[in-house]
């Protein structure tokens, strides 16, 4: 997975890059970064702790943080208009939004206002995804000259359909609504869309500083009833990238900021993208695999190896929380929780799994 950070110019677009990669700071950069995000994952720890493995390895994911050339560096743009097919890349986006207050760093309408961006960042999605479906139509358009009769009329219908997504997204209608059918799904087929993007929104707060109730409601219908909202002081974390764990700690306790919502990203990033994580696990080497919901054990065996899933026999199988009952794999197997699933077997959150194979 690879989301895309997007934001206006001076919103905090690469103090969130940093601290998701712990990258060090950078005030100028021209090309596009991508980084890997290690995810927390608490059943990862667990296990590892179990085993006393020797080596513990997170699940990952990917972020870009655009290249500055990509935004207008004084405009009220998110995204440049001509970049459509370099967002079209990514399967999901972290739309961040700024509420501090510096004045040596201007914003670029002039004023910090929260409900303003949002607007604005909801006119231009949606005038994007437009673009995007007329290109669409364009490119189908210019093959008609070489169909057969019911190939043009199978085309033109799906011009139709296409023009209803476009209607449906100028007004505003969330991508899960009833209104979007499976045949207006399937015209969009792969196509990226914001509309139908996993997103999660950051409000990149002050320290100390919270966002009211009042603020939220003000702001809510300004969001994707699917979106995630966090508030972030991205200043702040900035700042312990550097700092071990002892540190980061210390720094908290003195700046009064013990709270640490920043791993909810990663939750939110799992949860919007549809993801689990499962575990492999043993004594030289535990890891955290991140697949889709509902993805079966081929599947998963595949996300760690095509020949893994080529010759694959079964999966052994047992959930964390019944394996850490036991003190050892010997004593659950004997109790019957070690089961052998087949390839359609469904993988679950907390899932740890020996994939045996033959090639």
């Amino acid at each position: 997975m690879n989301f895309l950070i997007m934001g206006l110019p001076k919103s905090g677009k690469s103090a969130l890059f940093n601290t998701l990669t712990k990258s060090a700071r950078q005030d100028i950069y021209s090309d596009i970064r991508i980084g890997t995000v290690k995810v927390p994952d608490e059943n990862l720890d667990k296990v590892s702790e179990w085993h006393k493995t020797e080596k513990k390895v997170n699940g990952e994911i990917d972020i870009t943080d655009p290249a500055t050339n990509l935004n207008f560096d004084s405009s009220s743009d998110f995204i440049e208009k001509k970049y459509l097919q370099e967002i079209q890349k990514y399967d999901g986006v972290i739309l961040l939004i700024r509420s501090f207050k510096n004045d040596s760093v201007p914003h670029p309408y002039g004023e910090v206002n929260l409900e303003n961006d949002l607007e604005q960042f909801t006119i231009e999605s949606r005038l994007i995804d437009v673009q995007i479906i007329e290109k669409r139509i364009e490119n189908i358009e210019k093959t008609f000259k070489s169909l057969t009769k019911q190939e043009r009329e199978y085309n033109e219908k799906n011009i139709e359909v296409l023009k209803e997504v476009s209607k449906l997204i100028e007004q505003g209608e969330p991508y899960n609504s009833e209104l979007y059918t499976e045949t207006h799904k399937s015209a969009i087929g792969s196509s990226f869309l914001i509309a139908k993007s996993p997103m999660i929104v950051i409000i990149n707060t002050d320290e100390n500083q919270s966002i009211t109730e009042e603020e939220i409601k003000k702001i809510r219908p300004l969001l994707r009833k699917d979106s995630s909202l966090i508030q972030v002081p991205l200043s702040f974390e900035e700042d312990m990238v550097s700092l071990n764990d002892d540190e980061v700690n210390e720094f908290r306790d003195a700046s009064e900021i013990t709270s640490n919502d920043f791993d909810e990203i990663f939750n939110n990033l799992l949860k919007v993208s549809s993801s689990i994580c499962f575990l492999t696990a043993g004594k030289k080497e535990c890891r955290s695999w991140i697949v889709k919901e509902e993805s079966s054990a081929v599947d998963a065996a595949g996300k760690i190896h095509s020949d893994i899933a080529r010759g694959f026999v079964r999966a052994e199988v047992i959930n964390i929380e019944d394996l850490l009952k036991f003190s050892n794999e010997k004593e659950a197997k004997e109790k019957g929780l070690i089961k052998g699933e087949g390839k359609n077997y469904i993988i679950k959150t907390g899932d740890v799994v020996n994939f045996l194979f033959s090639v």
